[in-house]
């Protein structure tokens, strides 16, 4: 595979990041960020202030009945003891994306993409109501957001794997090169590896994206590959047929990215696509089952 320029990299990358809004507001899968029992007075005749439209890389629940629309702020500390005692997963990741925002909002005084894909920042209200419910934030319960997200992503919460990767070995991505050889750092990079590939065949979106472009580039916790990069991309783009299939182009045309099959033999290309065309298969089978399951939910909910 050839070298790619810094400049198309970013316009690579872009366009990657550009299909993610997308897709997942023709899909509807999942949140951008977990619903928060965070409500402002400005914000109570919609919806809780930080719920953000669709995005690929959270696919959890709303926040628990007791504080679900609360016009005052939920302390961090009582909503994610609430999370945590249901035991389920989805609610262990839940915990974890709602402590690294409080991480993030008191080292910025902001969440970034608080109201992603709204293009504007934080109001000072919504500011305020962080400020008061990350308040309670712990260096334990810091600690225990990693224990949160193993616990996810080994149970194939969709973007849990993607985030256990992001997160590093232990929360630590610098481990990745100043101990490479370190025998738990490379158990860690096993298990990150293990967990991405068993979701990408899956057709889980957010791995299928990081997969992609980390075997383009590489990095210290995903190898080079051309192959797999083909083939993670060519399912991606099997995947946005799917949902735009009137489309020209796309972020993910294979003329764009035909620089990926540079090297690849044709045997190699064949095997690329036919996995491909499983992935998305996959993605389509789970996407039908998860909106059955709405359903069928939503009747149960009527009785």
């Amino acid at each position: 595979m050839p070298e790619i320029s810094r400049s198309n990299l970013k316009l690579v990358l872009g366009a990657a990041a550009a299909a993610i809004a997308a897709a997942a507001a023709v899909w509807g899968l999942g949140d951008w960020r977990p619903a928060r029992g965070v409500a402002t007075q400005a914000h109570s005749e919609a919806q809780p202030a930080a719920r953000g439209a669709p995005g690929w890389f959270s696919a959890v629940g709303g926040p628990p009945a007791s504080t679900a629309g609360s016009s005052a702020p939920e302390p961090l500390a009582r909503q994610v003891d609430a999370l945590i005692a249901t035991g389920k997963p989805e609610d262990a990741y839940q915990a974890h994306n709602l402590i690294g925002d409080c991480i993030t909002f008191q080292k910025l005084g902001v969440i970034p993409y608080f109201h992603f894909p709204e293009q504007r920042e934080m109001s000072e209200a919504e500011k305020q109501a962080e400020a008061k419910v990350c308040a309670s934030l712990t260096e334990q319960m810091k600690r225990s957001r990693i224990d949160y997200l193993t616990l996810a992503a080994r149970a194939g919460v969709q973007g849990a794997s993607s985030r256990f990767l992001m997160e590093g070995p232990f929360g630590d991505p610098s481990a990745l090169q100043t101990r490479p050889d370190d025998p738990l750092v490379l158990q860690w990079k096993q298990q990150a590896m293990e967990q991405l590939n068993r979701e990408a065949a899956q057709g889980d979106l957010s791995s299928l994206n990081t997969l992609w472009t980390s075997h383009m580039t590489g990095t210290p916790a995903v190898p080079k590959d051309a192959r797999l990069a083909y083939t993670y991309n060519a399912a991606m783009e099997r995947i946005f047929r799917m949902q735009a299939p009137d489309a020209n182009g796309g972020p993910y045309d294979s003329q764009l990215f035909s620089f990926l099959k540079e090297g690849l033999t044709p045997e190699q290309i064949a095997a690329a696509d036919a996995e491909a065309g499983r992935i998305a298969e996959n993605f389509r089978k789970r996407f039908e089952a998860r909106k059955l399951g709405e359903a069928a939910a939503a009747v149960n909910g009527r009785q």
